[in-house]
């Protein structure tokens, strides 16, 4: 019989929603106390977990329930965030890690999440930082390099394109762009687990087609680019919507690099929210709840976007908004960046200081957290 029609049967439904679960018990090197189980693993089944399912559903579930706490305290940091902070105010934050994990399942279950995706994603399929490439422009320039650290340690980023710009044109920074850029990347299952989650809008400052690719490679729908520069063009409702803010790598010549181009965006000495980046973003930060991935967060053209809605806004009920942010490595820190990104409306889930790969086990754990949901577990 195959899967497909086995699962199809009274009471067997849920299986398939288990797909960590049951891969881990496949590979064989679980710690589970079942003699059914261990058995069954003697006998060299290729699918030890359906066999187990079958013939003893509540030990599997039993088993299901322990694998799913010991999940959830390695997406949310338990171990880390004692080991780091102590057993009181480590334990402290893992409960807020938790309650906020719990929160962010509610408005992804609502379907009123929008994934805001930045550069950190990028890196895993092959692109450099921003300010990695800003170091690559200024060696292609022919800028020193202790000249290019100095701007970066100021966060002088748009000052720095302005600079190649001024010396050399805009043709010269925007191959460079197009050299970096415009290859194929590769999907990491982070990109994937994006795909799963996400199916209807996505937003992200990158340049590159990481997003694009992994939908053209079967994520299950046709994709829309709508580019934050040009177009207030409406969603296409059977599409998933990618807005590109900054420009696609498609067109490096409109793509916003330099400060020149973040004024005209965003606005020129004032931020003008009636531009249709700002637009873009302040509708979302008031219509739908965000899960930011891959962003730093600092005190940015697009954070100046989401406080200047706020200040502008009055009674407005806001949705609440997420991130998966890299825990501060002292406790004074984490409280002062907490609170920083709470009165932004902005609610983070904390993981493990310079773990950059940590939010794929996140939303991993997002994923499978659904599933049980769909399955009725709590």
């Amino acid at each position: 019989m195959s899967l497909e029609n086995w699962c199809q049967q009274d009471g067997h439904a849920d299986f398939e929603l288990f797909e960590d679960f049951n891969e881990w018990i496949n590979e064989g090197e679980v710690d589970i106390e079942s003699p059914l189980l261990q058995k069954l693993l003697a006998i060299g089944l290729s699918t030890p977990s359906k066999a187990f399912f079958s013939a003893d559903k509540e030990a599997y579930e039993q088993a299901l329930r322990a694998y799913r706490i010991a999940r959830r305290h390695e997406a949310l940091s338990r171990e880390y965030l004692i080991e780091t902070f102590g057993p009181e105010d480590g334990q402290h934050w893992y409960e807020r890690n938790e309650q906020r994990f719990i929160q962010l399942i509610d408005r992804l279950s609502e379907e009123m999440v929008v994934p805001f995706i930045g550069a950190g994603i990028s890196v895993g399929g092959g692109f450099p930082t921003w300010a990695d490439h800003l170091r690559q422009q200024g060696r292609t320039a022919g800028i020193a390099k202790e000249e290019i650290e100095t701007w970066l340690s100021q966060g002088n980023y748009e000052q720095i394109v302005a600079h190649i710009e001024a010396a050399h044109g805009r043709d010269v920074f925007s191959q460079e762009i197009r050299d970096v850029f415009g290859k194929r990347g590769s999907i990491q299952k982070i990109t994937l687990l994006i795909s799963e989650l996400f199916k209807d809008t996505l937003i992200t400052t990158n340049y590159d087609k990481l997003l694009e690719q992994v939908f053209d490679a079967g994520a299950g729908r046709e994709v829309q680019l709508i580019s934050g520069i040009n177009s207030m063009e409406h969603p296409a409702p059977k599409k998933t919507t990618i807005i590109k803010l900054h420009g696609d790598i498609k067109y490096p010549a409109q793509c916003i690099l330099g400060k020149a181009q973040y004024d005209e965006a965003y606005g020129d000495k004032h931020l003008d929210l009636n531009l249709n980046i700002p637009k873009i973003l302040s509708y979302h930060f008031k219509n739908n709840s965000f899960l930011f991935i891959g962003c730093s967060l600092k005190n940015d053209r697009t954070i100046q976007v989401f406080r200047a809605t706020k200040e502008t806004a009055g009674d407005y009920s806001f949705p609440q908004h997420f991130c998966i942010e890299q825990s501060p490595k002292n406790i004074k820190d984490l409280i002062e960046r907490n609170i920083e990104l709470l009165q932004l409306g902005i609610t983070p889930i904390w993981y493990p200081h310079k773990k950059y790969d940590h939010p794929e086990i996140v939303l991993q754990c997002l994923r499978n957290e659904i599933n049980y949901r769909k399955a009725r577990i709590y």
